[in-house]
């Protein structure tokens, strides 16, 4: 070997010639891939106008946590864990060779050759280590996709065909190696560091018949290996592995303006100008969204996790995004005819797609948009559409009076704004726990506790009315608007210039609030009842159970756990109760939706596809005497559902079984709550 350092020629036994056709045809491949790669860019910036990340520290941040730290790869739910960790190993694999690659490449051309001595013995024992990372992830990759292939995952021919290319380059580099260390001489105790090579060449040794052999079976499979790779960066950006760039683009471009909860704003002058509600053509489909529908790898976890989809709705998050980006690679315009109707109202926008969605695809923005143009156009109707009718004319869903907004609080004393102007609190109550009767013991439960407490609270009464969520939900942006407006205005008159505390029972307030409102100018503290009865519990104000007294299980609603990501505070709250939490499979932030949500509430449905009885029977398979949850949408849905399912299971608020754990003998003193 050259010099007392250990070393090793990089194009040793090729020719000059040789290396100008090798540099040729990389450049010809990568070429091919940058040409389609700038098709696709000009795609792209014929969109809409649009907001895309630009902030270097979020850019950053997202890089090395979302794609090299494949944090949301490796977070897969657990029926999807091996085929996460297989892309793990692809994508560490790749990517180490890809950078080890061009660092030889750095040394061999630049002005500095590094590549020698420690950092070169060291740099062989890690290129086996990611060659053997990809080779072991191609190999699961075509047993996956072969014999335990999920439904939802998509599938081509090509997608066998790429990690058996792959793994064929590997193999052949490896092979490539081995045939290196048996003609060049290399001494045993530098050629070890080489250790898969080193390992082949022990077994090749008889069969390459000496140096000779050794060379030309070296050259052969030199050349061999040049075209599989030419071939693949010709293919990149055709193939599932333009994801490795779509991916990333889609993951440091999303934008920062919104939080998950949060739709975007509709701006009336521009409707004004344009004439256009929400989204009917391609045209208007922004960059991002263009980018991130093209970034969709058809992996199907957004499929797994979706509710209506698992309820035999004809909704499929991964068909929608499929289905769009065909559009617009195809120039259809027209969404109308892509997207039925049944399939848009089918989503609950429990955002668990999004929250599964490795490269974040905007599946319910693209929804809300697209339902936004049709309730524009009319094409709205039935009993959700009635329920927008009450919404403008009662300011609630329910079309009750607003005079009847207290109607729960019978007995109880519950003072309004005008009546306690001094409030701490404010306890925002909601439509359904102020209209619906099985509702209404939570609003009650809650206040109870807030008295016992000793918190200084007040409701807003008759001058409450519907944050406009299920409006916006549907698709009417314009009337949550002008709910929103409303609310803005008596909210902030009430609240005053003190520092006072929103609480409420509702998620979907809870959300609205918190993260829509800001937009009209309406910023307040918002807490879930959950999270401020815990902190009563924690700061002595409310007494904790002694004792365990029985099981429950918890069921997270959608915009609490997985959208707001609330999911201690309940639980605190339960255990207080005296209660051990029994989870279900699906729980915490990867809750399953009790099929209230995106206005489905207000939808008549067939009996074999209501989400609640699938929820309801997956609580009824803990062996909890009770379900709990923390939102009075989902406390009417899981009833509804435990009942269809046959089950003995009790539905309750946690907000009521706290309150039942201060009533019992010997807990605390006071009344049940009737």
């Amino acid at each position: 070997m050259p010099g007392s350092e250990p070393t090793r020629e990089v194009f040793a036994n090729i020719a000059p010639w040789m290396q100008g056709v090798f540099f040729l045809l990389i450049c010809l491949g990568l070429g091919a891939s940058v040409w389609e790669f700038k098709l696709r860019l000009d795609r792209w910036k014929s969109g809409a106008p649009g907001e895309l990340c630009r902030e270097p520290q979020v850019w950053w941040s997202r890089l090395t946590t979302e794609v090299l730290g494949q944090r949301r790869v490796r977070s897969a739910a657990r029926p999807r864990r091996s085929g996460a960790w297989l892309h793990v190993a692809l994508f560490v694999g790749f990517v180490g060779l890809f950078v080890g690659t061009t660092l030889l490449a750095i040394s061999d051309k630049g002005p500095v050759h590094f590549h020698k001595g420690v950092y070169f013995l060291g740099y062989e024992a890690v290129m086996d280590l990611f060659g053997v990372a990809l080779l072991v992830g191609c190999v699961l990759a075509v047993y996956r996709r072969t014999l335990t292939r999920p439904a939802s995952l998509g599938h081509t021919a090509a997608d066998l065909a790429l990690p058996a290319l792959l793994g064929a380059i590997t193999l052949t580099g490896f092979f490539i190696e081995a045939l290196r260390l048996l003609w060049d001489g290399t001494p045993p105790e530098t050629a070890r560091w080489s250790w898969a090579g080193f390992a082949l060449a022990a077994g090749l040794s008889p069969m390459v018949g000496g140096e000779g052999g050794a060379r030309a079976a070296h050259l052969t499979l030199w050349w061999l290996h040049v075209v599989m790779i030419t071939g693949l960066f010709a293919l990149w950006m055709r193939t599932r592995l333009s994801h490795a760039v779509l991916a990333t683009l889609s993951v440091l471009l999303r934008p920062t303006d919104r939080h998950p909860g949060e739709l975007s704003v509709v701006s009336l002058e521009k409707v004004e100008e344009t004439g256009q509600v929400g989204l009917s053509t391609t045209e208007e489909l922004t960059f991002f969204q263009r980018l991130s529908l093209e970034a969709c790898m058809e992996c199907g976890r957004c499929e797994d996790a979706c509710p209506a989809f698992a309820s035999g709705k004809p909704l499929s998050p991964k068909a929608l995004i499929q289905t769009l980006n065909g559009a617009v690679r195809s120039g259809a315009e027209d969404l109308g005819t892509l997207v039925a109707d049944e399939t848009l109202w089918a989503c609950t926008m429990c955002q668990a797609c999004v929250f599964e969605c490795p490269v974040r695809a905007p599946h319910v923005d693209l929804i809300a948009g697209m339902r936004r143009h049709r309730v524009a156009e009319g094409l709205l109707s039935g009993p959700p559409a009635q329920s927008l009718r009450r919404l403008g004319n009662q300011g609630n869903p329910f079309g009750q009076p607003q005079r009847e907004r207290l109607t729960w609080a019978a007995g109880l004393n519950v003072p309004t704004v005008e009546q306690n102007p001094d409030f701490e609190v404010l306890l925002w109550v909601g439509c359904a726990a102020a209209f619906d009767p099985r509702a209404q013991r939570v609003a009650r439960a809650t206040a109870t506790l807030l008295k016992r407490a000793g918190v200084s609270f007040a409701v807003l009464g008759r001058s409450e009315r519907c944050t406009g969520d299920p409006a916006r939900r549907l698709g009417e942006e314009f009337l949550f608007q002008q709910l929103a407006q409303e609310n803005a205005e008596t909210l902030t008159e009430a609240m005053g210039e003190r520092r006072r505390t929103i609480v409420t029972p509702c998620p979907h307030c809870m959300n609205s609030l918190r993260h829509e409102y800001p937009a009209f100018d309406a910023r307040f503290e918002v807490m879930h009842h959950s999270r401020f009865l815990a902190d009563l519990v924690a700061t002595g104000k409310l007494p904790a159970a002694v004792s365990v007294s029985g099981d429950v299980t918890l069921h997270d609603p959608c915009y609490l756990a997985r959208v707001n990501g609330e999911t201690e505070a309940p639980r605190a709250v339960l255990v207080a109760a005296g209660l051990r939490v029994l989870e279900m499979p699906r729980h915490g932030e990867r809750t399953s939706c009790c099929g209230a949500g995106g206005g489905r509430m207000w939808f008549e449905e067939p009996a074999e596809q209501r989400v609640n009885r699938l929820r309801a029977s997956e609580a009824a398979g803990t062996g909890a005497g009770t379900c709990a949850t923390a939102c009075p949408f989902c406390l009417n849905m899981l009833s509804d559902g435990a009942t269809a399912v046959g089950g003995a299971q009790e539905v309750a608020d946690l907000s009521e079984l706290l309150l039942r754990a201060l009533d019992r003998p010997g807990e605390s003193e006071g009344r049940q709550l009737q």
